[in-house]
């Protein structure tokens, strides 16, 4: 967490910079999940090497055999083995990427398999049994300014940071679905998952880490940024619990509800879904 954003705001129950390579979503996947994983990226360094290697040769053979035959052989070594050097960081933030992007998909794909169509049911499960919803946002604070030109309930700024990593600010929020019925998603310690929806120039970028806190030193790594409004589509995977809302008008006072939430070491996952948007989930 990082501090006060200004008195108009309220401070949100996930706010954090995660980098990619220490990822809390990976507490979701077995050990054998994770070496895959591991391995995936084990390859990608292997594959750079291969390449690298097959350059040096190309340069040493087509260049120094021929064109300038009076260098000797280490010369194309030194000037590989700078570009290499030159390319690693680039190399080392693709491949993190690579590596997330699998385990999101693999964490997708589990959530797919556990996905609740009976709400109903849900109410009838022992608190801290993992559970999967899928259903529509409706949101009950949103974020001090609107992200292109649109209320935001959260927001995920792909950034960089040393290593690659993301910019998560969420406020909590009800899943509703077609039959108006709501669960309560606690935001805190959640991740957040989906494809970048809204582009931002670098003036509207600048004032959006400004607004939000962003830690000093990060940059943006790339001009699309992920907006999280009410209506979109998500499916959710967290811990069943059953909690006191103080937000759920009652005669008899705050009543206990069905709610979601994260679960030290693993946390809530939210992920945005390629569905219709439900507008009227804003109500």
């Amino acid at each position: 967490m990082f501090g006060s954003f200004g008195s108009e705001q309220t401070v949100r129950p996930l706010h954090r910079l995660t980098p990619l390579r220490d990822d809390p979503a990976l507490a979701w996947l077995s050990a054998g999940e994770k070496l895959r994983i591991n391995a995936l990226g084990w390859f990608l360094w292997a594959a750079f090497v291969v390449v690298t290697f097959v350059v040096r040769q190309i340069v040493h053979v087509a260049v120094f055999t021929y064109v300038t035959p009076f260098f000797s052989g280490r010369v194309s070594i030194i000037i590989v083995g700078g570009l290499a050097a030159a390319m690693a960081p680039g190399v080392r933030r693709s491949i993190l990427r690579v590596k997330n992007e699998r385990m999101e998909n693999l964490l997708r794909e589990q959530a797919d398999q556990v996905a609740a169509d009976d709400w109903a049911a849900l109410e009838s499960k022992p608190n801290d049994t993992v559970v999967s919803a899928v259903g529509w946002v409706r949101g009950r604070q949103y974020l001090g300014k609107p992200i292109g030109g649109e209320p935001a309930v959260g927001v995920g700024i792909p950034c960089q940071h040393r290593f690659p990593g993301v910019f998560e600010s969420l406020h909590d929020f009800d899943l509703v679905d077609e039959e108006g019925r709501s669960i309560f998603i606690q935001a805190s310690e959640g991740r957040m998952f989906g494809t970048p929806n809204v582009p931002l120039d670098t003036h509207e970028l600048r004032h959006l880490y400004a607004d939000l806190g962003v830690p000093s030193g990060a940059t943006n790594s790339g001009w699309h940024i992920h907006s999280l409004r009410s209506g979109d589509p998500v499916m959710v995977v967290g811990y069943k619990q059953t909690v006191v809302d103080p937000d759920q008008p009652s005669y008899r006072g705050p009543s206990a509800r069905l709610s979601l939430a994260s679960s030290p070491p693993c946390p809530l996952l939210i992920f945005t879904l390629a569905a219709e948007r439900r507008p009227d989930s804003t109500t």
